[in-house]
């Protein structure tokens, strides 16, 4: 089946500037007319420069949004930031306006809860609730509109979950590097716990075949690499790469648990509280320094599934192509290429 026909004319892609959207602009270069759509005026004159296409939109400001998709066919929304329930509304609310054709709302495993069970491994029993984890919860609202917005028959949508996103600078490796690099590297119940993941250029190219396979639509499905690995596996694989290697010190994650149970984190709360926190630190007040990593850390590290792809190939007729150790490799050189390798001065 040719799907050149399908492809959209203009796409508006979200969150162009963060990690994954950067490496989709860049993948999508040459093969799909699209605009990234930032919300600052330094980041779209930096985009301008390079001769990329561009637009200054907030996705708060439902007016500006209207104008900023005039044209666009299609809207791949990565954006996830301060009161991300209200921006996706208002997205969704403007790509109906616009007569979008196909809208690809990046999800996340997470959506599950920081800590799923073992129904959660494929999508067909995989529950979404609301489990008083604020990135879960706000994500699962956003779900729930986008899936609204297609039952109703107002937008066609693909929902796709990526699971642990790394590679080329991403998140999850930068968090082990930057310890290796002071020297010490924690790991919790000798790093037992299944990390799903998946290399940020498979991650794009299933984004892209989203926005052309008819058969994605009204569908939500994982998106994760094939192999079976341990955050043991992973976290020592990027911290070896710091030279000379650093220490590595196992942590229990049960007195880990013990302890935000016992002191749990304080609450982000609203405007009001987040302004007064500001203030106090600006007087020199700091929160208390904790003896364990954050609780979101102990989760991921003793994450108890794996999820399946199996979904995701059959609809969006894609598959990983890069395996861990190639994935490993290209972001040592990258890693290297930035300077990120080696030790931090005393």
């Amino acid at each position: 089946m040719s799907l050149a026909g399908l492809r959209p004319e203009r796409c508006v892609i979200t969150g162009a500037s963060g990690f994954i959207g950067s490496h989709l602009c860049e993948r999508l270069q040459g093969r799909q007319p699209m605009v990234a759509m930032l919300r600052s005026a330094a980041a779209v004159q930096d985009w301008r420069s390079r001769g990329r296409e561009v637009v200054q939109a907030d996705l708060l400001d439902p007016q500006r949004l209207k104008e900023a998709l005039r044209g666009c066919d299609a809207v791949v929304h990565l954006a996830q930031g301060d009161r991300a329930e209200q921006a996706t509304r208002h997205l969704v609310e403007a790509s109906v306006a616009a007569g979008v054709r196909r809208f690809v709302h990046i999800s996340t495993m997470s959506v599950h809860g920081p800590v799923p069970g073992p129904e959660a491994a494929s999508e067909d029993t995989a529950v979404i609730g609301r489990y008083g984890h604020d990135y879960s919860d706000s994500k699962a609202e956003q779900e729930a509109c986008v899936q609204a917005a297609h039952d109703r028959g107002d937008l066609p949508v693909v929902i796709l979950r990526p699971t642990v996103v790394y590679g080329l600078g991403g998140h999850f490796e930068r968090q082990v590097i930057d310890q290796a690099r002071q020297g010490r590297v924690t790991v919790f119940d000798e790093g037992q716990g299944v990390c799903n993941a998946v290399f940020v250029e498979d991650v794009c190219d299933a984004i892209d075949a989203a926005l052309v396979r008819p058969e994605a639509l009204g569908q939500a499905m994982f998106i994760n690499g094939d192999e079976a690995l341990t955050w043991g596996q992973f976290i020592h694989t990027f911290a070896e790469m710091v030279q000379p290697p650093p220490r590595f010190e196992r942590l229990d994650s049960a007195a880990a648990q013990a302890y935000w149970a016992a002191h749990p984190p304080l609450q982000a709360g609203g405007l009001t509280d987040r302004v007064w926190r500001k203030l106090k630190r600006l007087t020199g007040w700091q929160p208390p320094v904790a003896p364990w990593p954050p609780q979101g850390r102990i989760w991921r590290e003793t994450f108890p599934i794996q999820f399946r792809n199996d979904k995701a190939k059959r609809l969006l007729g894609w598959r990983p192509q890069v395996d861990f150790a190639q994935g490993a490799a290209r972001s040592e050189d990258w890693l290297r290429a930035q300077g990120l390798l080696g030790k931090v001065a005393a």
